[in-house]
Formats: C-alpha cells, structure tokens, sequence
C-alpha cells in the first residue's frame, strides 16, 4: 500500500482560496445561511435575555462555534463541519439545562476541581438530558436535537464509517499491482458538498436557536413569533429539496437524507 498526499501548504492554500472565493461569490446556500444569522441577530442578540449568565456565556458560545462551522463549510473541508456544530448544539444544551436548573452552573464551573467533580459533570451535562427536558417544552423538537447529534457523530464528529468511505472514490487501477482510490478532504467551491454542509449549519443552528429560546422564559421566538421560526424552516425545507431535484422524505436532520449526485 502506499499514500500520496498533499502538503499542509496545499491544504492551506486549497481552503483559503476557497474561503475568498465564497466570500467574492456566494455559494447557492449561503442566503439561508444570513436568513439563520439575522434571526439570532434579531430574534435573540436585540432582545432583552433573562437567563443565568453562565447560560448566558454558553449561549454565545454556542453561536460563535456554529459561525465556526460555516467558515468550515466555505473552506470546502466539509467533513470537519461536523465536530464543530456538534459542539455548537452540545453548549446549546449546556446552556438550556443550566437555565432549567441554575444550580447546574456550579457543576459546570467546577468540573476540573477533582475527579468527583468532573464525574458529576459528566453525568450533568448530557445531551440526553437536555433532550429530555426539551419534551415537557417540545416533543417534536426534542426528537429533532437528538437526531441531529446522532447524526453529527456518524457524519464526521467520530471516524465512523460516512465520515470516510462517503469520500471515497474509486478512481481504477494503477499500473500493474496498485488499485487506485482517492481520499477527498477538500471540495471545490459552491460544490454541492459545500452547499451540503451550509444545510447542515442551518439545520443545526435552528435547533440552537430553540434551545436558546427555550432557556429563556416566554421568549417570542417559540411564542408569539414562532410563526417567523416556522417559516425558517419551510424555506429552509424548499431551497434543500431544489437542490435535491426531487422532494426529501425525511426523518430527523434533512440532510441524512440528501444524496450526492452520481
């Protein structure tokens, strides 16, 4: 067996230009993309926030790592975009458990003070748990946070087997005793594995955008405005499906269920 791969120079330059490439020339995705950063911008940035600063802090947290996941997305190494939402939705939920429980945020702060502590919170901060919690709220949003961490994980936050051999190309045979494939890391730009991995940061980012609203009491984002939530989604539902060709029958995250063009 032998392995031929690029420099980290290569990597570099093929995600920045990229990365300038998008920002000159917007890929076809990224308007759901801005529709996703002017609603927490103005359903929850503008807005008074009655929560536990702690919460607070997990919040904001939570939204800077899912703009991680988009700058991810843009630099076309797409597999990558998925540890990072995953952490983004994992502060979410911090966040909301700690808003459920303030006493929660004790736990958290001292998780590293001995391995008791750190067990406890092991055991307290679970998406599980804020899945659980979310239920009394939302059953059907509930569902929707747990799919898409377990999606995340198959898709790229663990090595697991999409987060590989779905990159995977047989490209035939190489002189007389190799077999050829090839390994992509990094896509090409308004690719539709960069469009693929915007729709995954604008799915995750409306279950963060619940999670967040949830964490504070009555907020009009999942009250009075859930209207405007709702309609986030459909365009969301709509521009997937476009790309798809054909409509989406789907369970859990949309994106499980959008296949690559053969």
């Amino acid at each position: 067996m032998k392995i031929n791969a690029g420099t980290l120079r290569d990597y570099l330059v093929a995600t920045t230009e990229n990365a300038q490439d998008h920002a000159a020339e917007p890929p076809q995705l990224m308007c759901l993309v801005d529709q996703m950063d002017q609603i927490f911008q103005e359903e929850i940035f503008a807005r008074d926030f009655e929560v536990n600063p702690t919460a607070g802090l997990l919040v904001m947290n939570a939204y800077t790592m899912l703009l991680g996941g988009v700058r991810q997305a843009l630099s076309g190494h797409v597999v990558s975009t998925f540890p990072i939402v995953r952490t983004a939705l994992e502060s979410a939920c911090y966040a909301f458990l700690i808003a459920r429980d303030e006493a929660k945020a004790d736990v958290w702060f001292h998780r590293h003070d001995s391995e008791k502590a750190h067990k406890d919170c092991r055991d307290t901060f679970t998406v599980g748990r804020a899945v659980k919690e979310l239920k009394v709220i939302d059953p059907v949003m509930a569902e929707y946070v747990q799919a898409h961490y377990e999606a995340s994980i198959d898709f790229g936050a663990h090595p697991n087997r999409k987060s590989v051999i779905d990159h995977l190309e047989d490209s035939g045979p190489l002189g007389e005793d190799f077999h050829s494939f090839e390994l992509t890391g990094v896509y090409g730009q308004n690719s539709w594995h960069v469009n693929f991995a915007l729709l995954v940061c604008v799915e995750v980012g409306q279950a963060i955008a619940f999670l967040v609203a949830a964490s504070s009491e009555n907020h009009p984002l999942i009250n009075e405005r859930v209207d405007l939530l709702q309609d986030w989604v459909d365009a969301k539902n709509r521009m997937a499906e476009d790309i798809n060709g054909e409509p989406i029958n789907y369970t859990g995250p949309m994106y499980s269920s959008v296949l690559p063009p053969v």
